[in-house]
């Protein structure tokens, strides 16, 4: 309450000064903005998941504080297996709202605990191992194709399969909000390169759209399929001409991390977490090189191939061929006769006689 009050009265002071008035509302929309991250609240009997921590159990336990589990299959008449006292008689129970579903203990302890100090003894909560799996998938033959070879025409996208799809339902997390994804999957080229959208077409081209990779879905049943994955065009090149999608090998990858999973299991011990919170599928796409006949013969069968040559001038005039450009023959002129030349040599006088006069 005296945190209230202090923001209160702060943003009066500010809104008593005009120019303070922009920065006011923007301390007001962050303080009225929803809280992200607001999958770690449960009610009771909900799923959770080895690895989750920070989960407020508060609404499940429903006023218990002691709570038990019987393996799978066992009556629930006998003494249980095994009990959690989640805090003592009198304390204020703060554990209760960060509880953490530690792999080292809870690994080994899946299944539902259910109250073990109030009647009737009602669950609590279920724990499961969490599983994830990411598969190439062919759109036309609905079907797995995970490390296949492909030819361009193949219409493919991804599917994920998880057990994990409880923790976007609202029955079960009542506090969900629509930014609460906790999905990534990447896809990188022959290269490693990530690809960030997929073109349905060459670059410039009537038609051809530029999708945006599906890189953070929102996975509330299983299986889950890339929408627009088939819509992508091995063959498209760019505005140069050159291919868009090499030759060679491509992956996708998804990781997930409910509630800082990755990190609890990164602390844990001799743990693989592959299908748990990653999971990676790969395929290759290959073209098919079409043969052109060669205009040189195989070296083996040269000698056995008429072989072309120039035609040579065999007259008695040309007996070798230019290997350069030939240059010109100068131009000469026979001497002219003697009377011609005394001709004009004495018309010539005459026309300077008439002009000198």
């Amino acid at each position: 309450m005296d945190v209230i009050m202090f923001i209160i009265r702060v943003l009066k002071l500010l809104l008593m000064q005009g120019k303070y008035i922009l920065f006011a509302l923007v301390v007001i929309l962050l303080f009225a903005a929803p809280v992200a991250a607001s999958l770690n609240k449960i009610v009771a009997g909900s799923p959770v998941f080895v690895g989750e921590s920070d989960v407020d159990i508060s609404a499940a336990l429903n006023g218990c504080r002691v709570i038990n589990w019987w393996p799978e299959g066992t009556s629930t008449s006998t003494p249980p297996q095994a009990n959690l006292t989640i805090y003592k008689l009198g304390d204020a129970g703060e554990e209760m709202y960060r509880y953490n579903f530690t792999p080292d203990y809870f690994g080994n302890h899946t299944g539902t605990w259910y109250c073990g100090d109030k009647m009737p003894a009602n669950p609590v909560f279920t724990v499961y191992q969490p599983e994830i799996t990411i598969k190439v998938w062919d759109a036309d033959a609905d079907k797995e194709v995970t490390g296949d070879t492909l030819p361009i025409s193949a219409n493919i996208t991804y599917r994920i399969d998880t057990n994990m799809v409880s923790a976007l339902q609202y029955k079960y997390r009542p506090n969900i909000n629509p930014e609460d994804g906790f999905y990534t999957v990447t896809l990188t080229d022959p290269t490693g390169k990530s690809i960030p959208s997929i073109y349905t077409g060459s670059a410039g081209a009537k038609n051809t759209q530029i999708i945006a990779f599906d890189s953070k879905p929102y996975i509330s049943a299983s299986p889950y399929y890339w929408k627009n994955g088939a819509a992508w065009d091995f063959s498209a090149k760019n505005p140069q001409g050159a291919l868009l999608y090499p030759s060679g090998t491509y992956t996708f990858t998804v990781s997930q991390n409910l509630n800082h999973m990755q990190e609890s299991y990164t602390g844990s011990t001799n743990v693989n977490t592959d299908g748990m919170t990653t999971s990676s599928a790969s395929f290759a796409i290959y073209r098919e090189v079409s043969t052109i006949p060669s205009t040189t013969a195989p070296r083996d069968t040269i000698t056995s191939q008429p072989v072309q040559t120039a035609p040579v001038i065999t007259s008695e005039i040309a007996t070798t061929v230019p290997t350069t450009t030939p240059v010109p023959a100068k131009t000469t002129y026979a001497p002219l006769p003697a009377w011609v030349a005394l001709f004009g040599s004495g018309l010539a006088a005459v026309i300077v006689l008439a002009r000198n006069r």
